[in-house]
């Protein structure tokens, strides 16, 4: 099990690095699953660029996946897809039905839940606390250092109601998207496609606390995870200091990184450096 970065400059050729060696490793190692993670919007260019990339045009052991559909195909090979995953505009219905609801208790967003495209802002915020694993216990806590009199405590006491509300619609009926890494996380241990797999992650600017729990988990279960980062040659990546430096996301991301591989046991090897090959 270990844990690898590709380190290079805007245009150095990371990605093509990485598609030249998932492809010729695949060929020489046909028995392994080779799962490339990329954002949502470039699964089909991915694919695209892989099957180019290969000597037969064509891609049988390797995988170009999101998040989201990762999840899937887990849940599938599992026999875990009762699951009922909200969409957004499901998350919508059921917001408004909750704030209609509650809307006597509310100070702040009871004037503005008849807005065009409020109830989306209020969905976006729940998706945000869902992500970084915001629950119901860290907004009592952060309400608690508030001034109970403030616009903000009145506006987030009544973000919390609603969240309430809606967790509590949600319970044992519908799972949302920022839940299924939550519910990944715990089958990775039992996924014959994972076990001593190579998982390749490609475009990635950071990941959320639940990506990186998630994370944690297939840095026990597979081979091998790779990373690609944009990094300056005059930058240190394993260094992260504070959020203003140059390269700051990238520096966090790794260090975060490298934190969980400390937690897991997993070995981090020396860093590919691309520095130098802008195309």
């Amino acid at each position: 099990m270990s844990l690898q970065f590709i380190f290079g400059n805007s245009g150095a050729g990371k990605s093509h690095y990485l598609y030249e060696q998932i492809v010729k490793d695949s060929m020489e190692h046909p028995e392994t699953n080779y799962l490339v993670l990329v954002p949502e919007q470039f699964t089909m260019q991915t694919q695209k660029d892989l099957c180019m990339a290969h000597p037969r045009e064509g891609i049988m052991n390797i995988d170009v996946l999101s998040f989201v559909r990762l999840s899937h195909r887990i849940f599938e090979e599992l026999g875990k897809e009762d699951h009922r995953v909200l969409d957004d505009e499901g998350k919508n219905l059921i917001l408004r039905k909750i704030a209609g609801k509650f809307e006597k208790d509310l100070k702040i967003l009871k004037g503005n839940l008849k807005k065009q495209g409020y109830i989306s802002e209020v969905k976006s915020v729940i998706s945000e606390f869902t992500q970084y694993g915001i629950g119901l216990e860290e907004l009592d806590a952060f309400l608690e250092t508030l001034e109970p009199e403030s616009y903000l405590y009145y506006k987030l006491s009544d973000i919390r109601t609603v969240y309430e509300g809606f967790e509590d619609y949600l319970a044992d009926k519908y799972i949302t998207k920022e839940e299924l890494l939550d519910v990944l996380s715990d089958l990775v241990p039992e996924s014959a496609l994972l076990k001593n797999s190579v998982v390749a992650l490609d475009g990635f600017t950071g990941f959320t606390p639940v990506q990186n729990k998630l994370l944690g988990e297939l840095m026990k279960a597979c081979k091998k995870v790779v990373v690609t980062v944009v990094m300056d040659e005059r930058e240190d990546p394993f260094v992260y200091l504070h959020p203003y430096q140059l390269f700051a996301i990238s520096k966090q991301m790794v260090t975060g990184l490298v934190k969980i591989a400390g937690e897991q046991k997993t070995m981090v090897e020396d860093p590919v450096y691309l520095y130098g090959n802008s195309l």
